[in-house]
């Protein structure tokens, strides 16, 4: 398989990772952040901003550290793997970063 298309198939398994997430919160993120940020424009602001850092941030990390270069034979398996970790771990950093803005402002709120 060539890097191009092992490079798509990566990119499209990031998204597709990152979009799951995003379905599987957003219902739960809008009602937390409706009631801590108290306007429904506040709360949709976050949410998007939410969204966006969970497709950019596995996205950054899956796309610098895709494999480039056509004189080595990729393997097709190992790609994938890789790019499974990379994206979790992309949403796991952006998850992270999001869940202890969220946890501060509903303990400083209570």
């Amino acid at each position: 398989m060539d890097t191009l298309s092992i490079f798509i198939i990566e990119v499209l398994l990031c998204l597709g990772i990152s979009l799951l997430l995003i379905y599987l919160l957003k219902p739960l993120l809008r009602e937390i952040l409706i009631e801590t940020c108290g306007t429904n424009t506040r709360a949709e602001f976050w949410v998007m901003f939410t969204q966006l850092m969970l497709i950019i941030s596995p996205l950054l990390i899956v796309i610098y550290f895709a494999p480039t270069t056509d004189s080595v034979p990729i393997n097709t398996a190992e790609a994938i793997q890789d790019t499974l970790f990379r994206s979790l771990l992309g949403d796991f950093i952006a998850l992270s970063m999001i869940g202890q803005f969220i946890w501060k402002s509903i303990k400083n709120f209570h």
